[in-house]
C-alpha cells in the first residue's frame, strides 16, 4: 500500500531535487567537455587542422588543347601532335624531385617552383616508357608529383622545317607583358618562332579541365571527377611544299647557308630553310643542349633565309641590268668590249675571265656573268638611280611575309654613307655596288622575289605563306626588257655560269652569283687556299619553266665560292622537286579523268 501523507512529499522534493542537481552537472560537464575540445580544435590544433582542410581540397588539372595542324599545299602533314608521356608536379612534387636529383644538374628549380605556384606545370615532357613507369609506381611515395599525357608538337620532317614552323613552348614572363599575348597566362604554351608564332590565335586550340577531390597527399578520392575537354585548334593549311622543303635539305648537306622559293603567279612561298637547322624536339627539353645552340658560331637558330643578310653579287645584275635599259643607258643590242678588266674612279676592276670577253650585248654579258660589262654601265647609273631602282624590285625592306623578325637588308645611297660613315660617295663604289659587291646587303628571300619579278614581267609578288597578297608592279621596265633580261638567264643556264642548274626536258632561267666576303689584299688569290670565314658566298636564283613560270628560287651557300659550282645544283633540286610534284599532279588530274 503507497505511502500517504506529510512525509511523503518531503522526501519526494528531496529526491527529485538530487536527480535535478545531478542532470544539471552532467549537462554543464558535457558542455565543459565540448568547449574544451572546441577550443582544442580551433585554437590548439587549429593551424593543423586548416592544412589538413586545405590540403583535402578540388584539384583542378589543366587539359591541353592539341594545337592544330599545320599543312602543306597538298595536304601532307608538316606539324602535328603526339601524345607523350609527361612529368606534373608542384611545389612539394618538385621537391621530392629535387631530393632524387632527376632533374639534373641543369634543372633551374627557381623557376619551376615559380611555374609551381601558379598551377601545376610540366618540369619533363616526352618520358620513355620505362622513366614513366619508374615515377607512376612510386606515385604514394611522391605526393604532387604524377605521370600524365600531354600533347606534344612533332613535325614529320624534322630540321627540314624547322625555321619555316618554328616551335611552341610555355609563355614566357616578358612575353606577357606584350600585347600579343595578352589574352595568354602563366603556364599557356605558345608559339614561339616561325608559322607557330605568327598564327598561334588559329593553332592553340581552347583548354579543358578535370576537378577532382585529393587528399593531405595528393592522392584521389572516390568520386566522379568534373571534366570538360579540350577543343583542338584550327587547321592551318599553307602554300609549301612538303617535297621543295626536303630536297632542299638533303641538297644542301652538312653547309651553311638558305633556301627561298616563291610561286611565281600567286606569291605563295614554295619553301623557305635555313642551314644548319636543329628539330625543335632535339632541343625543348634539353636546357644543356639549347645553350649549346644560342653558343654555336653556326647559328643553327638563326633563320637565314629571313634574316640572314649577304652581298648578293652577280645576281644583283638583274636589277642593274633592268635600270640600265629603263634609263636608257643600253639597249638591246648595244655591245661593250670586255678586256678583262675596266678603270673605273682611279680603280681596276677585274673580270672573272682574265682574258675578257669580247664585245657582248647585255643578254650575253649575264649569260657569261661579265663583270666589266656592269663596271662600265657603272659610269652611266648614279648609285642614287640604282638604289632606286633596287628599292622597286623589293630591296631595303621586308617582304611582308609572315614570319617574325625579317631583315630590311640595305641599297646603298650617297646619303647613307654620310650618315654611317661621314664620308662621300665615290665612283668606285657605283662599280662595286652595280655588281652586287661593297655594302649592298638582300636576303635569300628578298632575291627570290626579285627573280619571281623578272620571271613574272614586271610583277613583283608580295610572298604569302598562307594567303593570296596583291602583287605589286615593276613600273618603267617593258615587257621587251624583261625579255632581255630572262633571255640571257636562260642562256646562262644553257652554256654559261649556270649550267649545273639544266633539268633535261623542264627549261630553267637562273643566274649564279659569287660574292666576297672581305677585300681582295686581305685574301688569297684562289678561294680554295683562304680561311673559310674568308671564302666567297656562293648564289644562284632562277625560274622554271622558262615559258610559263611556276617557281623562282633564291640559294646562297655561305663561303661555298662560285655560285655555279656550289649553289646551283640546289637551286637545280629545288626546282626538279617541284617539277615532279607538278607531274605527279598532272598523273592524278588524269587517273581521276580516266576513271
Amino acid at each position: 500500500m503507497p505511502e500517504s501523507g506529510p512525509g511523503f512529499d518531503a522526501r519526494s522534493r528531496t529526491r527529485m531535487a538530487s536527480r535535478l542537481r545531478l542532470m544539471r552537472f552532467l549537462l554543464w560537464a558535457v558542455v565543459i567537455v565540448l568547449l574544451l575540445r572546441f577550443w582544442n580544435l580551433q585554437v590548439v590544433r587549429g593551424d593543423s587542422f586548416a592544412a589538413v582542410a586545405r590540403d583535402n581540397r578540388v584539384q583542378t588539372e589543366r587539359l591541353r588543347a592539341p594545337r592544330g595542324l599545320i599543312l602543306d599545299r597538298r595536304g601532307e602533314v608538316l606539324a602535328t601532335n603526339e601524345p607523350a608521356f609527361a612529368l606534373i608536379v608542384d611545389v612539394e612534387g618538385l621537391d621530392h624531385l629535387e631530393r632524387l636529383a632527376w632533374l639534373g644538374e641543369d634543372a633551374d628549380m627557381e623557376t619551376l617552383r615559380a611555374r609551381a605556384r601558379r598551377g601545376r606545370t610540366i618540369a619533363a615532357s616526352r618520358l620513355r616508357f620505362d622513366e614513366a613507369a619508374w615515377f607512376d609506381a612510386r606515385r604514394r611515395e611522391l605526393p604532387g608529383v604524377r605521370v600524365g599525357f600531354v600533347p606534344q608538337r612533332h613535325y614529320p620532317l624534322g630540321p627540314a622545317t624547322a625555321h619555316l614552323l618554328g616551335h611552341v613552348a610555355e609563355v614566357t614572363r616578358t612575353q606577357l607583358l606584350l600585347e600579343e599575348f595578352v589574352e595568354r597566362a602563366a603556364g599557356d604554351f605558345v608559339g614561339q618562332s616561325g608559322v607557330e608564332r605568327t598564327h598561334d590565335g588559329l593553332l592553340r586550340g581552347v583548354d579543358g579541365f578535370v576537378n577532382r577531390i585529393v587528399d593531405s597527399r595528393q592522392r584521389i578520392r572516390e568520386g566522379i571527377p568534373d571534366r570538360v575537354e579540350p577543343v583542338r585548334g584550327t587547321t592551318l593549311r599553307t602554300g609549301v611544299s612538303a617535297g621543295v622543303q626536303a630536297a632542299a635539305h638533303a641538297a644542301f648537306g652538312d653547309r651553311r647557308g638558305a633556301f627561298a622559293a616563291i610561286h611565281v603567279p600567286t606569291g605563295a612561298v614554295l619553301g623557305i630553310g635555313s642551314y644548319p637547322a636543329a628539330a625543335p624536339t632535339d632541343y625543348l627539353d634539353d636546357a644543356r643542349e639549347f645553350r649549346r645552340l644560342l653558343q654555336d658560331p653556326a647559328s643553327p637558330l638563326l633563320n637565314r633565309a629571313i634574316q640572314g643578310v649577304y652581298p648578293p653579287g652577280s645576281t644583283f645584275k638583274l636589277v642593274s641590268a633592268a635600270a640600265a635599259l629603263a634609263e636608257g643607258v643600253v639597249t638591246e643590242d648595244t655591245r661593250i668590249t670586255c678586256r678583262g678588266s675596266a678603270r673605273v674612279g682611279g680603280r681596276t676592276f677585274a673580270c672573272h675571265r682574265a682574258e675578257g670577253h669580247g664585245a657582248l650585248t647585255l643578254r650575253e654579258a649575264i649569260a657569261a656573268s661579265c663583270n666589266v660589262f656592269f663596271y662600265e654601265l657603272s659610269r652611266h647609273l648614279d648609285v642614287d638611280v640604282l638604289a632606286g631602282w633596287g628599292r622597286v624590285f623589293g630591296l631595303a625592306h621586308p617582304t611582308g611575309i609572315e614570319l617574325p623578325g625579317e631583315a630590311s637588308g640595305l641599297v646603298p645611297t650617297r646619303a647613307w654613307k654620310r650618315r654611317a660613315h661621314g664620308d662621300r660617295w665615290y665612283p668606285s663604289e657605283t662599280a662595286s655596288v652595280i655588281v652586287g659587291q661593297g655594302a649592298i646587303q638582300a636576303t635569300p628571300l628578298q632575291m627570290a622575289r626579285v627573280a619571281a619579278g623578272v620571271a613574272g614581267g614586271g610583277v613583283l609578288p608580295v610572298p604569302s605563306l598562307t594567303g593570296r597578297a596583291e602583287p605589286e608592279e615593276i613600273a618603267g621596265v617593258t615587257p621587251e626588257m624583261f625579255d632581255v633580261i630572262r633571255a640571257g638567264m636562260r642562256e646562262a643556264v644553257v652554256r654559261g655560269t649556270a649550267w649545273r642548274a639544266r633539268i633535261p626536258g623542264y627549261p630553267v632561267a637562273g643566274k649564279t652569283g659569287t660574292a666576297q666576303v672581305a677585300s681582295a689584299d686581305r685574301v688569297a688569290d684562289d678561294n680554295a687556299e683562304r680561311p673559310l670565314e674568308l671564302r666567297t658566298h656562293a648564289w644562284f636564283v632562277g625560274f622554271a619553266p622558262y615559258a610559263a613560270p611556276e617557281i623562282a628560287v633564291a640559294v646562297v651557300v655561305e663561303h661555298g665560292g662560285a655560285g655555279g659550282a656550289a649553289a646551283a645544283p640546289v637551286g637545280r633540286a629545288v626546282i626538279d622537286a617541284w617539277r615532279q610534284e607538278a607531274v605527279e599532279k598532272e598523273d592524278a588530274v588524269a587517273l581521276a579523268s580516266g576513271s
